[in-house]
């Protein structure tokens, strides 16, 4: 082969390498260019170039200042651009537009080893740093969820032991007592504390719930009422529910704690009147969506769309409006629990929340609930909460907590029941051997054993006994590991004598 035929293979290779490579730099997803000395494009290349409107090598003869319209030479990449045209590599972060960029400087050289100009390199980085903000969301308000709920379940034995002495006193005293106004003022502050506990609860997801197949259309349908007075006559409310809604499997009374507290937070966004919209319809979240939503799962869903013509969100607030105690009210009522309650329910119930708000135009939340194939349960009714009821029989109370311990106990005992007390697990199993208790009631998390445990122990001695589980709270690892499993009887602190009594008595009679 002659020197001409071996020149030509080679140029034709090199051609081919050269239309291989640009090829492959169209398609990447970032940007690459060249400056010349005078920050004067040379080249811009790769898929990124879309994304700001640019088609390759349209930037060629603009110099850096025009492109970035200023003249300042300590601008970021204009000040990034010269300190390489000294010889130094740079590696820098660059907001421009609403995209993030990871920037690469390079020196470039020419033969002879002279700078003739610099090679940039810049990589979107826009949607990573969105889904790494998610994950570190996420964390941090699993983190404040543990929390939330240990502070919850601590301070439910406190109002447990008040109310429960607090009514004890009250029947004691006779009904013209100057003191009754005074007791009765506690209980009601029990009750207001035990809503803001309710709430910590319901965000660190440590509530026990009475989870059905249930209509979404048809909650709302009952509820409208209730909203419109919530709202106020200065608010439109318009309810958009697709009649091909499906169903759902979630806890009635949590999704109305939702809708509430949602319809609430919009009220305080119109304080000169507005419009609400609630929407419900099906939607199915495939693959694309989930790679932008963190921790979501694709499937079929329903959607509840709640969205206030009010003032909007900043956008420094979004990332925090979920964590409890947070409020961006510069003055009015609310604990700031109210968002903090609805991310917990509907992580609770495995949906997944979004929100988008404009300042000046309004707010927008997504529910999104995973959809179930089974029919709707009727929902429940609402009943008022009976008298206290004597009774009779053996009840063994374990409770490590000696106040809340010695008030149940003496409450039962004034209704007529005959109480064992046991503060160990180990006392009960003393107690349990030399008697023959017909209820337990214990607490579900019990030092060296759980309330489960002690239950299952008891139960090889006594058959026929029956059990009444008690908490602050329940984890929702216990009911999954099978525990304390979905149908136990169960009775949340704080709570009333009448309450406790009639729940003894169901149990007690249905034997």
């Amino acid at each position: 082969m002659d020197k001409l035929s071996k020149s030509s293979d080679a140029e034709e290779v090199t051609a081919s390498s050269e239309q291989r490579l640009r090829l492959i730099l169209s398609q990447l997803p970032a940007i690459m260019w060249t400056v010349d000395r005078d920050l004067r494009f040379t080249s811009s290349l790769g898929a990124g170039l879309a994304a700001l409107g640019l088609k390759e090598n349209e930037l060629v003869g603009v110099s850096l200042m025009d492109y970035f319209q200023t003249q300042d030479l300590e601008f970021p990449p204009i000040h990034q651009h010269r300190r390489a045209l000294q010889g130094e590599s740079a590696e820098f972060d660059f907001q421009w537009g609403k995209r993030l960029y990871q920037v690469r400087l390079e020196p470039l050289r020419s033969m002879d080893g002279g700078i003739d100009g610099v090679l940039g390199l810049a990589v979107d980085v826009t949607e990573i740093q969105r889904l790494q903000e998610q994950v570190e969301q996420a964390t941090r308000m699993e983190s404040i969820g543990r929390l939330a709920g240990g502070i919850a379940h601590d301070f439910n034995n406190v109002l447990a032991a008040i109310n429960g002495f607090a009514e004890l006193a009250l029947m004691q005293l006779s009904e013209d007592h100057p003191a009754r106004a005074n007791l009765q003022h506690i209980l009601e502050a029990v009750e207001r504390s035990s809503q803001l506990v309710y709430q910590l609860l319901a965000f660190a997801r440590r509530r026990v719930v009475a989870p059905q197949a249930m209509s979404v259309n048809t909650h709302l349908q009952q509820l409208m009422p209730f909203l419109q007075r919530v709202l106020g006559e200065d608010v439109e409310l318009q309810c958009l529910l697709d009649a091909q809604t499906g169903n759902v499997r979630a806890d009635p009374v949590q999704i109305e704690q939702v809708l509430i507290n949602l319809v609430s937070n919009a009220r305080q966004a119109m304080p000169n009147g507005g419009k609400l919209i609630i929407e419900t319809q099906n939607v199915a979240l495939d693959a694309d969506y989930v790679e932008q939503h963190w921790g979501v799962q694709p499937g079929d869903y329903v959607l509840i769309s709640v969205t206030d013509t009010g003032v909007g969100i900043a956008p420094e607030h979004l990332p925090h409006i979920f964590e409890p105690f947070y409020s961006t009210r510069i003055a009015g009522g609310g604990t700031g629990l109210g968002l903090a309650t609805v991310h917990g329910i509907v992580n609770q119930a495995r949906g997944h929340i979004w929100v988008y708000s404009e300042p000046g135009k309004g707010t927008t939340f997504k529910i999104y609930l995973p959809r179930v194939p089974d029919a709707a349960e009727p929902l429940p009714e609402r009943t008022p909460e009976p008298a206290a009821q004597p009774g009779s029989g053996t009840l063994l109370v374990v409770e490590d907590n000696d106040d809340v311990r010695q008030i149940i106990a003496a409450l039962l005992r004034t209704l007529g029941y005959t109480v064992l007390e046991a503060g160990h697990p180990q006392d009960a199993l003393r107690l349990a051997a030399m008697n023959t208790p017909d209820l337990l009631i214990t607490d579900v998390i019990l030092p060296e054993m759980r309330g489960a445990e002690l239950a299952r122990a008891l139960s090889v001695m006594h058959p026929e006994m029956k059990v009444l589980f008690i908490s602050g709270y329940t984890e929702n690892t216990i009911i999954e590991q099978g525990e304390l499993k979905p149908g136990v009887e169960f009775l949340a602190k704080p709570f009333t004598m009448a309450q406790l009594s009639a729940k003894v008595k169901q149990i007690l009679q249905n034997g």
